[in-house]
């Protein structure tokens, strides 16, 4: 039977993993820890692999990267580096780790190391002076792992993704270095950058498609465009730009402007996403389908829109105090919620019948995320965004509160362990849904919007 799973990070009990509530469950107890669960300290996020069957941890007290099995917390492989940062590869083969350059790893191939994750064994090194969070991982594979892409000063260069040391098999020329993203799917994999504004000439955004790098399939020029991010579909079958800039000419926003461009994979299809409100783009985000996407926008309060491949709104949410878009892994269940500098409102949605279930309040929540099983959605008040009363919420899809934790100390970091399609079925809202959250009054929140 598939079970949920996650990992808890605190100054009490270091890393551990926990057995989380189940479907069909309506309440929880956090399980006390044992020999299995409590697997190291460590002062560093740790990560799943993508199917949930590893766990990298970096522990605080030797240095060592262990990678967990997280049915028995046992140690699979492990190995030494002083990493500051360290991710799975796509299919979880490899792992890649980030140090600050010294002597003795400018000597032994660079400081921007990749690893065998089931033998911790060395397997190839780049130079990386600088670290930034916003582009890390630095090496991108598709999601094959046949490929592997990584942003240099003059361009993108390409690598067979299981023989990095095999040299560049291919380039992506640019003038200035910029953003860099690879899509999700199968082959033809296509690969998508943005240079900024230089001087007088706008930025781009190009697209191209492996293994014809000499021209791009789609391009799209702007002014007034600083950075860019790449928000790929599922399927890979398109991407939406996200352009942002410091200032906004206007001088109506303090937050700068933004704006929202589609590109299709193919480059039949390109321009600019009409949003119905003025005011900055909060968040953006494709259903697990990849047949459609979200866009909460404009001054509060927010609206939120759902469009579909073509650009075309079809379904408006309407407005509220919300900023954050979260799906649930099978695409049925929405969450519209308002986190950060807004008061933890919390509106869940059923996709699939375009109505609302219920709406809670979840204040101080600094993390959120759903269950691999798309049928909960925990929000924790993690340390240092608040120093006090440290610990996490769970409800079910519906609003219904299920468990309250409050953690001794300082909670760092709390996570669901991903499943891998087809484990956890796609289930439809009970009959009643949304009538729990409605009389569980403060608990559950404020019941149907």
């Amino acid at each position: 039977m598939a079970t949920n799973q996650f990992v808890i990070r605190d100054n009490q009990n270091g890393c551990s993993i926990r057995k989380a509530v189940l479907p069909g469950e309506s309440s929880y107890t956090l399980p006390p820890i044992d020999a299995a669960s409590s697997l190291c300290k460590s002062n560093l996020d740790a990560s799943y692999s993508s199917d949930g069957s590893a766990l990298l941890v970096i522990e605080s007290d030797t240095g060592k990267v262990n990678v967990y099995d997280t049915k028995t917390g046992a140690v699979k492989a492990s190995f030494t580096a002083s990493a500051a940062i360290a991710s799975f590869s796509p299919s979880g083969t490899y792992i890649q780790t980030w140090e600050r350059l010294n002597d003795t790893l400018q000597a032994s191939g660079g400081n921007l190391r990749v690893w065998n994750a089931a033998t911790g064994e060395f397997v190839a090194g780049f130079g990386q002076k600088k670290f930034s969070r916003d582009e890390w991982p630095y090496v991108r594979w598709t999601s094959d792992e046949n490929i592997a892409c990584l942003q240099v000063s003059t361009g993108v260069h390409l690598f067979s993704g299981h023989d990095l040391n095999k040299g560049v098999i291919g380039k992506i020329a640019q003038d200035k270095p910029g953003t860099l993203s690879v899509s999700p799917g199968p082959p033809p994999y296509k690969i998508a950058t943005f240079v900024p504004e230089i001087k007088d000439q706008p930025a781009v955004a190009r697209l191209y498609s492996y293994p014809n790098l000499s021209e791009s399939v789609a391009s799209k020029k702007m002014f007034r465009a600083q950075d860019a991010s790449f928000l790929w579909s599922p399927t890979g079958e398109a991407v939406l730009v996200r352009i942002t800039t410091d200032v906004d000419a206007t001088g109506k926003s303090y937050y700068g402007e933004s704006t929202l461009t589609f590109l299709s994979a193919d480059g039949k299809l390109d321009g600019n996403v009409a949003l119905g409100k003025e005011g900055p783009i909060h968040d953006v985000a494709w259903s697990p389908s990849g047949k459609e996407f979200v866009v909460v926008y404009g001054f509060m309060p927010a609206k939120a829109t759902l469009f579909d491949t073509k650009c075309k709104a079809i379904f408006d949410f309407g407005t509220g105090s919300r900023n954050t878009i979260a799906w649930a892994p099978h695409g049925r269940f929405l969450v519209l919620g308002g986190f950060g500098n807004i008061a933890g409102h919390i509106e869940f949605w059923d996709n699939n019948r375009k109505k609302s279930i219920a709406s809670i309040k979840a204040p101080a929540s600094t993390s959120w995320a759903w269950s691999p099983c798309s049928r909960f959605f925990l929000t924790s008040t993690l340390f240092p965004r608040l120093r006090v009363d440290n610990g996490f919420k769970i409800h079910k899809y519906d609003g219904t509160f299920i468990h309250e934790e409050k953690c001794p100390g300082e909670v760092y970091q709390i996570a669901w362990k991903p499943a891998a399609a087809g484990v956890f079925p796609d289930r439809p809202a009970s009959a009643g849904a949304g009538n729990s959250a409605a009389a569980n009054g403060s608990n559950g929140g404020g019941g149907a919007a």
